[in-house]
């Protein structure tokens, strides 16, 4: 990655260099613009002054044929001196024509190099042309596969990037989800405390409650037993004592309701908790099925996506940065794992919250029962006592008056004192017989308390016998867990000193281990179960002890009672019914244990069906363990199918990478050939605009000479129309003269005249001469200077075709380097797809094998524990006949059908798992 990064700089730098080249280029376009309208310019005004150049030599012509006439009609002698002047300067004019001729020749030869040279380079174009739009041709396709390509790319990082944003607000959310349950969880458990502390408060006060009743009854009872006269503040008191209980029992409402209102809040925050559990528990599945789309998709993409790599050091680089990416991808999996711990905690405490809240709310429950039934057994005994002391004052009502009339009567009845006194003897016998007979009673109703004392005791045996039954069971069964974790401990210490690969064996033994925490926690929930059970009965228990003891209390005060009044006899009458009647419900509950008995029995049978059904569940495992060694062959033939394949894709890469190597070579070497043109073709540039520079020079001196020429033509223009003037004077003088015979001295001063004028003709004409002359040769040297600049013209719309072709076969170039390093990269991915794939395929061929063993060594313990069973169930059908273990054989049953039935859930789970 560092490296196509390197090169996308470079690639930029080259992008800017190009971009400043056309900015030269563009330049130096409109410059030669500007020259060429120069040029244009400076051709008009030449043919201009060409054509008066023309006009100018018509007029010497003429000048000459009026001269030569002149001549003709003058003297012969003043006209061969000027044909010797003329040839002399004839010969000079010669001369320098000769001198232009071999300058012309030379200039002829160097311009027929130059084309020979520009025609070369003009084919050495063309075949680069058709070069270049060969590769343009393949480069175009490449960068447009290429542009699909990192359009591709560009999309998968894009969904790569918005998934991992995602999953990390994702994650942040469920970190801040988790620190906000493990805050409730903190506030929950310190409710929880202050609930506690309020229940054993609750618990104390209901405890002074029960003292305070008590003591009240004490009080009562000793009120009752004090004299009558201290009767009548008996009401006072109870009229004290009861609006104290109203409030107390008022204040224990309160307390109760508020501590409802508390337990339900904390439902709705543990149901909220779920809730929050639930949806981070799907999320978490979202994303999981997220990943594994993303996963095949890119699967699917390398399948389809195979292309040449680049180099080796571009490979190892990338796998660097795979081999980063997937430390990372494993850190954030176990970040992921651990959350998942955390969330497996929490759901754990969670459960523990909501089942100590259970106990709570059964405790809650039965203190209020323990409460009504108080307050009912209360109001029960104050209404008692009400009836009690109202009856006692009605009969000391009656006995006063009784004693009014007896005080009356006894004056009267002195006399009968002796027949009363021998009445009396007779009532005291009769008294004593009716004493003896209340004896007797209280020696039935004594037997029939050890009678009932006996029938606790043994039920009390037997309910401790059967508890002790079931805790020696549950220590046996505890042992043998120990035992087997000892073993698995061992085992795992074996192990770790024998084989290498102790992760894996780790892993299973831990499987094994959390196995046994099940079992253990299964169990430990059965003894709480039990205990639980346990603590029923002792209430229960102690509910009857109580009772037990209200009675005795109840039959204490009735024999009091018994010797004041004989009316409660009937009473006691009525309680040996009562009591009869219990007798008959426990032969009614001796009875309905019988039938449990029996209805144990049939379980038994059940349970024997479901080993036979057991026995079903183990020839099936056994077929799927066959199963599953066919699968695991299968998977050693992909294993060897994979390794061929692994060898195959090595032989095509280091195939790929040989090519790519040679295609760098050769994109190298067109390179640097592809330099050279461009500097020659720079170098001639740079000639061709230093002569372009010294033709413009040559150009504007030329225009210079032209103007002093066209000057000094002017003014000799001038000096002949003169001279014409001075001519036709004078022929007119010479026509005057023959006429009138002038002298000889003004004919010799005209001929003199003429030579001068003469004279000044041939200078102007050889003047004329050497100005047309350069005329012609700068027409010719701007001819040429035109057709060069034509050619330079092409040449550099060409320079510009090949220089933009250059750029485009430079981005193609890059274009094909970024996607050979990315179809390397690829390729890197699918040989590490392919090393993890085989490398699980492995690890799944050593954990089935791993496996294998395990379930076979699980089906030895299920083998054992049949057989155990059988032995247990043979054992205890032997057992059944004997009627005082029943109870405990019963007991042991519904441990064995417990057991049979944990063990048929154990292997419906395992069958699961297997499928």
């Amino acid at each position: 990655m560092l490296k196509l990064k390197g090169e996308l700089r470079s690639a930029k730098g080259l992008k800017d260099e190009a971009g400043e080249r056309d900015r030269e280029v563009n330049n130096l376009n409109s410059k030669l613009l500007s020259l060429q309208l120069d040029i244009k310019n400076l051709h008009d005004v030449c043919k201009r002054q060409g054509k008066t150049l023309q006009e100018n030599q018509l007029c010497v012509e003429e000048a000459m044929m009026n001269n030569s006439h002149n001549k003709k009609q003058g003297q012969a002698l003043a006209y061969k001196e000027t044909q010797i002047e003329f040839k002399s300067n004839k010969q000079c004019h010669l001369r320098q024509l000769q001198q232009l001729k071999k300058k012309l020749l030379a200039l002829q030869q160097e311009l027929e190099y130059r084309t020979q040279e520009l025609q070369n380079s003009y084919c050495s174009l063309l075949q680069y042309q058709s070069i270049l739009e060969k590769q343009t041709s393949d480069l175009v396709l490449l960068h447009h596969h290429c542009k699909l390509k990192e359009d591709e790319v560009i999309l998968y990082e894009e969904e790569i990037g918005n998934h991992n944003k995602n999953t990390g607000e994702k994650l942040h959310l469920a970190q801040e989800q988790l620190a906000l349950a493990g805050d409730k969880i903190v506030s929950l458990e310190r409710s929880l405390n202050l609930y506690r502390d309020k229940y054993q408060t609750s618990l104390s006060n209901i405890e002074l409650l029960e003292c305070q009743v008590k003591m009240l009854e004490g009080e009562l009872s000793g009120i009752i037993s004090q004299e009558p006269e201290n009767k009548g503040d008996h009401s006072k008191v109870r009229i004290y004592t009861s609006p104290c209980m109203i409030q107390e029992h008022q204040e224990t409402r309160k307390r109760l309701s508020e501590v409802w209102q508390k337990v339900s809040e904390q439902d709705d925050l543990i149901q909220e908790l779920r809730n929050k559990l639930a949806c981070s528990n799907a999320l978490v599945l979202e994303r999981e099925e997220a990943l594994i789309k993303i996963q095949a998709d890119f699967a699917s993409y390398t399948a389809t996506h195979r292309h040449p790599p680049t180099s080796s050091e571009d490979c190892e680089d990338i796998k660097k940065i795979l081999k980063h990416l997937q430390e990372q991808r494993d850190s954030q999996c176990l970040h992921i794992e651990e959350y998942q711990n955390l969330v497996k905690d929490l759901r754990m405490e969670l459960e523990a919250v909501s089942e100590q809240k259970k106990n709570i709310m059964k405790d809650m429950m039965k203190l209020e029962l323990d409460l009504h039934g108080l307050r009912e057994e209360a109001s029960a005994h104050i209404e008692k006592k009400d009836k009690e002391a109202a009856t006692l004052q009605h009969r000391l009502f009656d006995l006063q008056q009784q004693f009014a009339e007896t005080q009356k009567l006894a004056l009267k009845k002195d006399k009968l004192l002796q027949d009363k006194d021998e009445r009396l003897h007779e009532l005291e016998k009769k008294l004593a017989q009716v004493q003896n007979t209340f004896m007797e009673k209280e020696m039935e109703l004594e037997k029939l308390q050890r009678t009932t004392k006996d029938l606790d005791t043994s039920l009390q045996e037997a309910k401790q016998d059967t508890s002790k039954m079931d805790c020696e069971a549950l220590r046996a069964e505890v042992q043998k867990l120990k035992e087997s974790l000892d073993e698995a401990k061992e085992q795992l210490k074996l192990s770790d000193q024998n084989l290498t690969r102790c992760k894996e064996e780790a892993h299973q033994a831990g499987s094994n281990l959390e196995d046994a925490h099940r079992k253990i926690e299964s169990c430990l929930l059965q003894d709480k179960q039990k205990t639980d059970v346990i603590k029923d009965l002792q209430g229960q228990l102690q509910k009857l002890q109580m009772e037990s003891s209200a009675a005795e209390e109840e039959r204490k005060s009735s024999r009091k009672q018994i010797e004041e009044l004989t009316s409660e006899l009937k009473e006691d009458q009525r309680r040996i019914t009562n009591s009869d009647k219990e007798k008959s419900m426990l032969q009614k509950t001796l009875i309905e244990n019988e039938r449990k008995i029996n209805d144990l029995l049939d379980s038994v049978k059940t349970s024997e069906q479901k080993q036979r059904e057991l026995t079903n569940t183990k020839n099936k495992l056994q077929e799927e363990l066959q199963e599953m060694k066919g699968l695991l062959e299968e998977k050693r033939e992909q294993l060897k199918r994979s390794k061929e394949q692994e060898k195959s894709l090595e032989g095509e890469t280091e195939a790929l990478r040989q090519e790519a190597k040679k295609k760098e070579k050769m994109a190298k070497e067109h390179l640097r050939k592809l330099e050279e043109e461009k500097e020659n073709l720079q170098t001639e540039l740079n000639a061709c605009s230093s002569h372009l520079e010294s033709s413009i020079n040559k150009y504007n001196n030329a225009q210079k000479t032209i103007q002093e020429l066209n000057i000094e033509i002017g003014r000799q223009k001038e000096a002949i129309m003169i001279l014409q003037a001075q001519l036709d004077a004078a022929i007119q003088k010479e026509k005057n003269c023959l006429q009138n015979m002038v002298s000889k001295e003004a004919y010799e001063e005209v001929l003199r005249k003429s030579g001068i004028c003469q004279d000044d003709l041939t200078q102007a004409l050889e003047k004329l001469t050497h100005t047309t002359s350069e005329t012609k040769s700068l027409q010719r040297s701007l001819q040429q200077a035109q057709e060069r600049k034509a050619q330079l013209e092409d040449e550099i719309i060409a320079y510009e075709e090949r220089m933009k072709k250059l750029n485009m076969e430079l981005k193609k170039l890059q274009g094909f380097h970024q996607q050979s390093e990315l179809e390397v990269h690829n390729f890197d991915k699918k040989l590490e797809e392919m090393s993890n794939q085989v490398l699980q395929w492995q690890k799944q061929h050593q954990s089935d094998l791993k496996m294998l063993a395990a379930k076979e060594s699980q089906l030895r313990e299920f083998q054992e524990e049949m057989a155990t069973l059988k032995e247990s169930l043979l054992a205890d059908e032997k057992e059944v006949g004997t009627p005082p273990q029943r109870v405990t054989t019963t007991k042991e049953n519904c441990r064995l059908h417990r057991d049979n039935d944990q063990i048929m859930c154990n292997m419906e789970q395992w069958a699961k798992e297997q499928k």
